[in-house]
């Protein structure tokens, strides 16, 4: 099996961690891979070891030299191709380069419609499953819930004696919503520090808002290794209003700190329906100070959520339970005469 992970961003964060979670994984189950990328991310693939092919825009077809040179070379490999599709826009001219490659997209999104045209849609969590099986009826790909693999180093967050922190890391756009942990901690009886990791359009306001708050607050910007920062004593907020699985609750998880999140579907299903950290009502301030409240009385409990977490994260989402899983999917698509370059 020879994989090719294609993706063209305009950031740095979700799809690009998913692709270094995915390459982990190929390479700690010795599968070889390579990347056709187009973005600022470069060099954290790079850093990571993919094999990268720099690419055009992919919302239209590929220039056709570059394509021979990849046909060329795909094809030396000598062995079944997986398409593994991040940008949906690309589909189409994976389907005109390979024709016989199985093509599979993860869900980064809620958006299906161009998925019509994979083979296999990855989906993260059980609400988006059921929307995807819906929209995709009728069309070639088949939707399977597998989540995204999460392979990471094994590390544990800082230790240390200091009091817990309530720490947000994000981008500081509304979806992430990250005003509502300096509104919901203002009502906090004796607020601990707060800390907000990120860079956004928010900033400024954000910003201002915590000044006026009058709690203590800092901000030290958007951190490449943004757990380096965050000690195991520190309470994870994410009160995003949207998200698919996100691998900042994993990496919590991962490394044994608490986490409260609103919540949503990708939430709930990352916190195994709360069983490993604390849920409150998205959008609601009121019920995320009550829930604070609990946490910070008995911060151990909290603790101990979310290592059980940490222990279901790597049985389901690690290297190998991963591949398992989504070579049980693939099996149907590889025969005799398919999935070749």
């Amino acid at each position: 099996m020879f994989v090719l992970q294609i993706a063209t961003t305009k950031g740095r964060g979700g799809i690009v961690t998913a692709m270094c979670h995915y390459a982990r994984m190929f390479d700690a189950c010795g599968i070889a891979h390579a990347a056709i990328y187009r973005g600022p991310a470069t060099d954290v693939l790079a850093r990571e070891g993919v094999e990268l092919i720099e690419a055009p825009a992919l919302n239209s077809p590929l220039a056709p030299l570059l394509g021979r040179a990849m046909a060329a070379k795909l094809k030396a490999r000598g062995a079944p191709l997986l398409a593994l599709v991040h940008s949906d826009l690309a589909l189409g001219s994976v389907r005109r380069l390979w024709p016989q490659a199985i093509a599979v997209t993860p869900c980064h999104s809620d958006k299906f419609r161009r998925k019509r045209n994979a083979d296999l849609v990855i989906t993260l969590n059980p609400a988006q499953q059921q929307a995807a099986e819906s929209a995709l009826a009728g069309s070639r790909a088949r939707a399977v819930l597998l989540g995204n693999p999460y392979v990471a180093p094994t590390a544990q967050a800082a230790e240390s004696d200091a009091p817990p922190r309530l720490v947000f890391c994000g981008r500081f756009i509304d979806t992430k919503d990250p005003t509502i942990l300096l509104s919901a901690a203002a009502q906090l009886k004796q607020p601990p520090k707060l800390c907000f990791i990120g860079a956004g359009p928010l900033e400024a306001s954000l910003k201002q808002a915590a000044a006026a708050s009058g709690l203590d607050v800092s901000f030290p910007g958007w951190l490449a290794a943004p757990f380096e920062a965050i000690g195991v004593n520190d309470i994870l907020v994410s009160p995003s209003s949207w998200e698919g699985l996100p691998y900042m609750i994993q990496e919590a998880l991962d490394r044994g700190v608490s986490v409260v999140a609103a919540d949503n579907a990708g939430n709930r299903h990352g916190l195994g329906d709360g069983a490993y950290g604390a849920l409150f009502p998205a959008g609601d301030a009121a019920a995320l100070t009550a829930v604070l409240e609990r946490v910070l009385a008995d911060p151990a409990a909290l603790r101990t959520q979310a290592q059980a977490g940490q222990r279901a994260l790597r049985q389901r989402y690690g290297a190998e339970p991963f591949w398992r899983a989504l070579s049980a999917e693939l099996a149907p698509f590889i025969e005799p005469g398919r999935a070749h370059v």
